[in-house]
Order: C-alpha cells, then structure tokens, then sequence
C-alpha cells in the first residue's frame, strides 16, 4: 500500500506510554498480512497473535484469507476466503466464523455465495452482515444480509440514496442498527471521501462529515477514513487535513476534534472500553515505515504498541471485545 507523506500540525500533546492493562480481559484486534494470513490479537500486555488461518484448517482447508473482521461483543468473525465451499469453486467468498473458531460457514445469500468488494462487518449476534459489493446504483454499494435459518435473505441495498459512487470500509454499531462508512467518488480513500451513516433496515442515509468540515486553520481539503462507532456514540475516524491523523465528532457536535498528536496515523477502530487502536508508521524508530499497531486512550494522551516492526495490511482492522 502506498505511505503518504506527511506535513507536520501545529498541536502540542503530552503523550506517555501506557504501561498496564486497562479495560476489559478480552479485547481484541483483527488484522491482515500480506502473506495472504490473518490474525486476531488480545489487547493485553505480553499478547501473541493467533493465527487465525492456521486454527481454521481444522474446520476447512483453504489458502486464501483475507478481510478479517470482528462483531463488536468479539462474538464472530468475518472474512473473505475460499473454505467452507462445497462446490469447490476456490473462489474466495464471504464467510462467518464463531469466535470461539468452532464453527464456520460460507454465507449464502439467496443460494448463491457472497463475493465483497471490500471489508464488511457483523453484528454482535451474528445474524446481520453488511459488505460493500457490487450490482447497485453506484460502482460500489453496502448490502445488508440477515440470517434465516440455514441460509441468509436476499441482500438488502443500504446505499441508494448515497451521492457517492464508492460506498465502503463500513463499521457497525454495537447494537446493529447503523453503519458508518467512506463514501466517496474515487475509490480507496482518495480525495474528497467523506464519513455516511445509515440504518441497517435501509432507512436514515446521512453524511456525517466531509473534508470541508474541518476545524478552523486546517484545509478544507483532503479525505476522510475508516471511521468507527465509540462505547459513547461518537464517531472515530482519520482524516487527512496536511496530515493522516485520528478524529473523534462526538454526538451532537458538528466541529471534530483531535485525538493525539501521531503523525501518519490511520484505519482506527474502538474497543468496548474506548481506547482506539489504529496503524501508525511514524513511531520513532519504525525504520521499514511499517504499519504497526498502535492503542491509546480514548482522548489520545496515553498509548502503547501490540507489537513493533511488523507491516499490518492497510486495508482494515477490527475491534471487538465483551
């Protein structure tokens, strides 16, 4: 993935190190490798990651994984890969695994497995699904599924009201009743992408925030990015204004603010407890400009690494937890 090179701000933020555990014993990240793995980490001190390919052999063979995600509760996991295909294909498809990695399925939507475009989510009980695909009024559209029985409903289009053609990197609440997600022209987060929300019946499309949104001094340029619901209803998300840092807006405020000072920071997601967990590549001594995984508190004055020197696929992250 390309680095983007970064101009400084003009904030001065203390920042320590977090150095004991805080929050609940079971929260997690997902991430992906560009080994064509993917993983899921505990947020805890000493944590090792768990190979999350490597566990799936026992239920089904396969060898291409990727996309991983995780409901809220830490309850499910989603990810695109060619297992759990009876008929063989060996095309990567959209499939749903317990958390407890006992079970997995491929999703069937109206008898005919699910091909996204992107990274999709899951809700907390499992038997809601969105993903960005496509077959939509718009090059890229979020779809909703919902489990009936054995098999799941017809997709749901939730983005026919959306002015943008690129609909994507969505996030859901922990209740299951909206998604937040990059809508824009161009694909990838490119200029002008700006942070929509929905309902997950189809109903309520909104833009949120758009990069002309931004605080007074800042360019009203630039582009918006994997946001993120926080425990408080906020929203989290980068924004790239003369540099990829994180944003929070919180609920009923129209101005965001910053969180932390960490240059070419993105991709954020929220655990239960309200920490963000993010990619950042410009800790001090990160000298492959890797995208390492960072967590700070929910204002960023405090933060810790899960592990250093290790390149995280930018193309999304989850956070989940009880």
């Amino acid at each position: 993935m390309k680095i983007r090179i970064l101009s400084v701000l003009c904030f001065l933020i203390t920042v320590t190190v977090i150095s004991e555990n805080i929050g609940a014993a079971a929260e997690y990240v997902t991430y992906s490798l560009d080994n064509g793995r993917v993983y899921r980490i505990q947020v805890k001190n000493g944590a090792k990651p768990k190979d999350i390919s490597k566990a799936l052999n026992k239920l089904s063979k396969g060898t291409r994984d990727g996309l991983l995600n995780i409901s809220p509760n830490g309850a499910w996991l989603i990810l695109v890969t060619d297992r759990f295909d009876a008929a063989g294909t060996g095309e990567p498809a959209l499939a749903i695994v317990s958390g407890n990695l006992r079970k997995g399925e491929s999703v069937h939507s109206d008898g005919e497995l699910i091909h996204p475009t992107g990274f999709g989510a899951v809700s907390s009980d499992g038997n809601l699904i969105v993903y960005p695909g496509d077959g939509g009024p718009h090059y890229q559209d979020l779809w909703a599924v919902v489990r009936n029985g054995e098999n799941w409903s017809k997709p749901l289009l939730l983005t026919g009201g959306s002015p943008y053609q690129w609909n994507s990197q969505v996030a859901i609440s922990a209740d299951g009743s909206k998604v937040v997600f990059d809508g824009g022209n161009q694909p990838y987060a490119a200029e002008g992408t700006a942070v929509c929300e929905v309902g997950t019946g189809g109903a309520g499309f909104r833009v949120v925030l758009t990069p002309a949104d931004s605080p007074d001094g800042l360019p009203d340029i630039g582009a918006l990015h994997h946001p993120d619901y926080a425990p408080d209803g906020s929203i989290v998300f980068e924004a790239d204004w003369s540099g990829e840092r994180i944003w929070r807006l919180p609920v009923g405020a129209i101005e965001p603010v910053l969180v932390g000072d960490f240059g070419n920071d993105n991709s954020p997601c929220v655990l239960p407890d309200g920490r963000i967990v993010s990619l950042w590549l410009d800790r001090q001594g990160n000298v492959n400009s890797s995208h390492e995984i960072k967590v700070m508190s929910s204002d960023g004055s405090a933060f810790k690494m899960l592990f250093k020197n290790k390149d995280v696929f930018d193309i999304g992250i989850g956070c989940g937890g009880k």
